[in-house]
C-alpha cells in the first residue's frame, strides 16, 4: 500500500511540475521566442519584396516558362517551410510545447534524467548545453500503443524523450539502457531547445520523405570528406545530427578514434544548427 501512495504522489508530484511550467517557460523564454517569430516574419517580407524583381529577371535571362517552371517550385518550397517555421515559432510564443507535454504526459510515466545521464550529455554537449533539469523521461503507459506501431522506436518531443520499456521482438532496443540512443534523443532535445518547435517537423518530414533512411551520413570517411568540402553540421538534417553525436558518443566510449566528428561536435556544442 505504501509503494501505490508513494507511486501516485510521485505522479501528482510530476504533474504539478508540468502545470508549473507552463507560465515560467512562457515568461522565461518570451524575448528568445519572440525575436525567432519576429525573423521569421522579416525573411517572409524579404521574401515578398524580391518576388516579382526575381521572377522578371528569370523570365528575362531565362527566355520562356523552360525556367520559370523550376523558379516558381523552388519559391513554393520556400514558401512551405517558411510558413511551417512561422506556425511553430507561433506555438513556441503561447507555450504550446508546455501545453502539450502536460497533457501527454498525462498517459505515461515520466522521471527526470539521473546524475550519471546528465554528466554523459555534458561531455557531448557540454555542461550547459540543456535545461537538464526540465528534460524528462517517458517510459511505458499507453506510449506503449505507440511503439507496436512505429516499431519500438524512441522520438523526442520537446523537453521529453520517449522510450520503449522493453526491446522489439529482434531485440533491437531503443530502451533507456542504450546509452548511445538516449544521447541520440537528448540531440533532439537540444535542437529545440536552440531552434524551437520547427525541429519537429523537420525530423517528420525527413523521416516520411526518405521513408525513414535519413540517419546515414557517411560514418567518420564521410563526415572528412564533408569538412573538407565545407560542409557544416547545421547542413545536415536534424535526424542526421542526431546520429552523428550519437556515433561520437558510442566510439568515444569504445575507444576509437573521434577526429573525423570533432569538428562538427565543436559547431553543435557553438548552437550551430
Amino acid at each position: 500500500m505504501f509503494l501505490l501512495f508513494q507511486a501516485i504522489f510521485a505522479w501528482l508530484a510530476e504533474r504539478l511540475r508540468d502545470l508549473f511550467l507552463w507560465p515560467i517557460n512562457l515568461v522565461r523564454d518570451f524575448p528568445v521566442r519572440l525575436a525567432r517569430l519576429l525573423a521569421t516574419l522579416w525573411r517572409g517580407v524579404k521574401g515578398v519584396v524580391f518576388f516579382l524583381p526575381d521572377l522578371v529577371n528569370v523570365r528575362s535571362v531565362g527566355g520562356g516558362n523552360g525556367r520559370l517552371s523550376p523558379y516558381i517550385q523552388h519559391k513554393v518550397g520556400h514558401f512551405i517551410d517558411w510558413l511551417h517555421q512561422l506556425l511553430a515559432n507561433l506555438f513556441d510564443l503561447i507555450g504550446g510545447p508546455e501545453i502539450a507535454q502536460f497533457f501527454m504526459h498525462l498517459i505515461t510515466k515520466t522521471t527526470p534524467l539521473t546524475g550519471a545521464e546528465i554528466a554523459m550529455m555534458s561531455s557531448v554537449l557540454g555542461s550547459h548545453a540543456l535545461r537538464y533539469g526540465e528534460i524528462r523521461v517517458a517510459e511505458g503507459g499507453l506510449f506503449n500503443l505507440i511503439f507496436k506501431l512505429n516499431g519500438n522506436l524512441a522520438f523526442a518531443t520537446w523537453h521529453t524523450i520517449n522510450l520503449p520499456l522493453n526491446s522489439d521482438s529482434q531485440g533491437y532496443s531503443h530502451t533507456r539502457q542504450n546509452l548511445p540512443i538516449v544521447v541520440h534523443e537528448l540531440t533532439h532535445v537540444y535542437q529545440y531547445e536552440q531552434i524551437g518547435t520547427r525541429y519537429l517537423g523537420e525530423a517528420i518530414y525527413m523521416l516520411i520523405k526518405t521513408k525513414r533512411d535519413c540517419y546515414n551520413y557517411g560514418g567518420g570517411s564521410g563526415l572528412a570528406a564533408a569538412c573538407s568540402h565545407g560542409k557544416k553540421y547545421c547542413d545536415f538534417n536534424r535526424e542526421q545530427q542526431a546520429k552523428i553525436t550519437q556515433d561520437y558518443f558510442y566510439l568515444r566510449q569504445a575507444g576509437y578514434d573521434t577526429t573525423p566528428y570533432e569538428p562538427f561536435l565543436q559547431q553543435a556544442r557553438a548552437g550551430d544548427l
